[in-house]
């Protein structure tokens, strides 16, 4: 049973390993531009073609600055021109009469995450006392199963964005991710053990271990979103890829995610612009993951257990409900709270963003 038992517990380890990249392999958060744009002069005719939705933050213009109604023909006594070089059509879009967010923003992303993983199909390769190379055969352990795999993790991430057309935002972030992975390693005994050790008349059954681990990985984003208004209301769409490096696995896991929200904003005071919406979220993995790690202490003579592992890993459920409010400053300065829940998980987000 000793060596079962360290079988089992090399079998949990590279899993919770495995759940270093997957169980943050999640959506990246903040990438709704929504809080960064408005029309400086709302109609319901201005805000009909899309070209630029009133979403989210007031922005930082001069007081002298005033815009034509796109519902007048007549044209600004002054033209205005537009100088930066993002967006791209900006003059155009100013000689509408719309108002261009800041091009540029950072944002600064806090996710806390709770997450149900599957992980099917592990094979091993087993060393005393030195990991065996690449290129080892592994061998595939049917009488293990991995359960009730449930990552809890807390990530900060940096989001550099710009809007590159007036109703498009690209975006990059990188983030830091920690937490734990709890999972239940179940061994069937009547697999390792046949007749007469376990019989159908005397079966032995299953043992289960609970097992608790450390995540540390890091999260690359790259990702862009499309905006659409009418009278106050907004429409997003967003996708993004993510690639997940966890520091105890050699592989490299990549999602892919995508969302919609919709909502409404009101303008307080001429100086805050409150941004409540609702919306659903799609994330999905389904990758091979491998690496190394080992037991310590795993046999009398002090030895380690060296495991080399193989597995399929993916997420259980691939679409969420979300809920979130955008608040924005006159200043450039806004503020996210969105929360996301599936059957199998939630995710709290908490951002704050400056244009300039």
């Amino acid at each position: 049973m000793t060596g079962i038992w360290k079988l089992k517990s090399a079998a949990a380890i590279f899993l919770v390993i495995s759940q270093c990249n997957m169980a943050i392999a999640e959506e990246p958060q903040g990438n709704d531009p929504f809080e960064d744009a408005t029309d400086l002069q709302p109609s319901s005719a201005d805000m009909s073609d899309g070209i630029l939705p009133q979403l989210g933050i007031l922005l930082k213009f001069p007081d002298n600055l005033q815009l034509r109604n796109p519902r007048n023909t007549q044209t600004a006594a002054e033209p205005v021109t537009y100088d930066r070089k993002l967006p791209f059509f900006g003059q155009q879009a100013v000689d509408r009469g719309f108002a261009l967010p800041l091009p540029f923003g950072i944002s600064v992303i806090g996710v806390k995450n709770s997450q149900l993983q599957e992980i099917t199909d592990p094979a091993v390769a087993l060393g005393k006392g030195f990991a065996p190379p690449p290129g080892t055969p592994l061998v595939p352990i049917p009488f293990v199963t991995l359960e009730n795999v449930i990552s809890r993790t807390s990530s900060m991430q940096v989001k550099l964005d710009a809007w590159v057309l007036p109703n498009v935002n690209v975006f990059g972030s990188v983030g830091r991710v920690n937490g734990t992975a709890d999972l239940d390693v179940v061994v069937d005994l009547d697999q390792i053990f046949p007749p007469p050790v376990c019989t159908p008349i005397s079966p032995c059954g299953t043992a289960t271990g609970h097992f608790v681990a450390g995540i540390d990985a890091t999260t690359l984003t790259i990702g862009a979103t499309a905006v659409h208004g009418w009278d106050n209301f907004f429409l997003t769409g967003t996708g993004s890829f993510t690639d997940t490096i966890g520091k105890k696995s050699d592989t490299t896991v990549r999602s892919v995610s995508a969302s919609v929200r919709f909502g409404r904003q009101w303008i307080v005071g001429q100086k805050t612009v409150f941004a409540p919406y609702i919306g659903i979220s799609y994330l999905d993995y389904d990758e091979e993951i491998e690496g190394v790690t080992g037991l310590p202490n795993a046999f009398p003579d002090g030895d380690s257990l060296e495991v080399r592992y193989r597995a399929q890993s993916t997420n259980v459920d691939k679409y969420s409900g979300v809920i979130g409010l955008n608040v924005g400053f006159q200043n450039g300065m806004g503020i996210q709270a969105e929360y996301n829940k599936n059957q199998s998980g939630e995710r709290f987000v908490l951002s704050s963003v400056i244009r300039f």
